[in-house]
């Protein structure tokens, strides 16, 4: 192509084999457009929990959905109320199958039950204003076919303005 040539002369002078490039940058380019999209949506969801239920956060949770972690808001009776689109990546789950379930469906015979006591030991030890501090823990979890990954959690329990414990949202990521 000479400086003189516009785009579109070349593309019509150029063999068709060479011509997929333009195409498949597009569809690099609406794929990532779609992938922001979800990610706005994502943090607005986020933002609309602050708002309606007063939370007092002290964690970025857009950087967390950034840097590729799976979030779960579940209410203080730990049930699911919203999950991020990477749970389905990460287990198999659509959030229509995981809507009003604990988190507990997703353990199975090789999840260590000294973990899970020492799990459910601190989210009581939260409930009852005791624990302030993220919760971490590292657990076998199973997917939607039955197949283990090892999942690295950080339950941070979350407070309203006034003080009182209404959620936690647990920041996740296949280890």
């Amino acid at each position: 192509m000479n400086l003189n040539q516009s785009y579109t002369d070349y593309l019509q002078h150029t063999s068709v084999s060479a011509r997929p490039f333009p195409a498949a940058c597009l569809e690099v380019f609406l794929l990532d457009q779609a992938q922001d999209r979800q990610h706005r949506r994502e943090v607005d969801t986020l933002n609309e929990f602050a708002e309606v239920f007063d939370w007092k956060l002290t964690r970025d949770y857009e950087k967390a959905l950034n840097d590729g972690y799976t979030l779960i808001v579940s209410n203080a009776a730990r049930s699911i109320l919203w999950v991020s689109h990477r749970f389905l990546a990460m287990t198999g789950y659509t959030p229509t199958e995981v809507i009003g379930r604990t988190p507990r469906f997703l353990q199975g015979p090789n999840t260590d039950p000294v973990r899970i006591r020492q799990l459910s030991l601190d989210l009581e030890l939260a409930q009852n204003g005791q624990r302030t501090q993220p919760i971490l823990q590292r657990l076998v979890n199973y997917r939607k076919g039955g197949t283990p990954y090892l999942c690295d959690i950080e339950i941070d329990p979350i407070w309203n303005r006034q003080g009182e414990l209404t959620h936690y949202i647990a920041v996740e990521k296949e280890v």
